[in-house]
């Protein structure tokens, strides 16, 4: 029976991973997976995420499944610190195991519909869309975002794009910190596309997964606030794994605004498709982040730590551009230090991209992304030098 299962693709994330660890060299770097490092290359466990998990050894007294949708409270905590307390009571909410099962329950849910609408997708963006749209049988189309070698946001080709869309349509986009591309909109540029998303009728449906990561965790709420205070229905996907560093305790959310008379319905439906797939989340992340921001001095140590974080990689984005031109006299890579996040693309071809491993034992993404956040101070003018190597042969 096996023998009739196709190729399924690999993720290009996974493809990198398996490629550094076959290379042989010493001075490999590996700028592929999306974890958060700090200067001497571990992913620490925050100090406030270790004192949450001491009080919930402390005082958990059941191990027992929660409600389909999960934790009542910390959708409420968490759902308030994003969209505001004057918006919260309109949104249908569950906890999920990470950002992208709640992804996942969303395409579901768009898939499952009578009339399925088409979700519009930004060009490049999160590698893991397309196949977790096509997996629920989803319809999608996308619209362009960034061009790599301009090294520029797209910006009034994507509204063009979203001209094709219907009323009904769905446009997922990125908040804070575009993976892959590190380039974010500027708030006018936002304005302008909620202009247009409202004015033919789309629904926005925002991933967010690096608040803190951009202004700060406050300022990197504002887009989905925005959307919330704006739109009768939106979605919003979330994922604490960077913002709280607990990537293998899988805390998420899904947060879904209807009209009032939709949202019995809609809770339903959630439950429906949560209980057909991952049927209860896992809750230990939730827990920790729950107790992190009902706790005002755990959640002052967090803030603090999330922006020591923050200003790293700002710092290396930083550097990246200062070295560059002071050491090298050239300043093709400044455009990283105007961008934000853990991940940006490098202006390369595909020939040249394969040049920077081949010859130089840099790893990145299929399509030239990398994590900067897994630079050390000394890797940077490895990078800086493969680079100038490889565009200019």
């Amino acid at each position: 029976m096996f023998e009739k299962v196709e190729d399924y693709p690999v993720d290009p994330i996974m493809i990198g991973a398996d490629y550094f660890a076959q290379d042989p060299r010493a001075d490999k770097l590996n700028l592929t997976v999306g974890i958060y490092q700090d200067g001497d290359g571990k992913t620490p466990v925050l100090q406030a995420v270790k004192m949450a998990e001491t009080r919930l050894i402390e005082t958990q007294t059941s191990k027992s499944y929660l409600a389909l949708t999960g934790d009542a409270e910390y959708c409420r905590i968490l759902g308030q610190e994003i969209v505001g307390t004057d918006h919260y009571d309109s949104f249908v909410a569950a906890q999920t195991a990470g950002g992208a099962v709640a992804l996942r329950i969303m395409a579901d849910l768009l898939a499952q519909m009578p009339d399925p609408p088409t979700v519009w997708l930004q060009t490049p963006t999160y590698g893991n869309y397309v196949p977790i749209l096509t997996a629920a049988g989803a319809h999608f189309q996308s619209v362009p975002y960034y061009d790599p070698l301009a090294r520029a946001i797209m910006f009034d080709q994507m509204l063009e794009g979203l001209n094709k869309a219907h009323s009904g349509d769905v446009f997922l986009m990125q908040g804070v910190c575009h993976n892959p591309t590190g380039a974010d909109m500027t708030p006018a540029q936002f304005d302008a596309l909620l202009d247009r998303l409202e004015a033919r009728g789309i629904v926005p449906w925002i991933d967010l997964a690096y608040l803190g990561f951009a202004q700060g965790f406050t300022a990197d709420c504002d887009m989905a606030s925005k959307i919330a205070a704006r739109f009768p229905e939106c979605v919003i996907c979330i994922t604490l794994s960077k913002s709280f560093g607990i990537y293998r305790d899988r805390a998420g959310a899904l947060f879904v605004k209807t009209r009032h008379v939709d949202r019995t319905r809609m809770k339903r439906a959630v439950n429906a498709i949560v209980r057909s797939g991952a049927s209860h989340a896992p809750n230990h992340g939730p827990s920790v982040a729950r107790t992190i921001l009902e706790d005002a001095d755990l959640k002052a140590l967090w803030l603090s730590e999330l922006d020591q974080m923050r200003q790293r990689v700002f710092h290396v984005r930083k550097d990246i551009a200062e070295i560059e031109m002071c050491d090298f006299g050239r300043c093709d890579l400044g455009y990283l230090a105007h961008q934000s996040g853990m991940f940006s693309l490098l202006p390369v071809t595909t020939v040249q991209e394969a040049a920077l491993t081949k010859k130089h034992g840099i790893h990145v993404v299929k399509g030239g992304r990398v994590n900067v956040a897994r630079l050390a101070a000394n890797d940077i003018p490895h990078l800086i030098r493969a680079f100038h190597d490889i565009t200019s042969a």
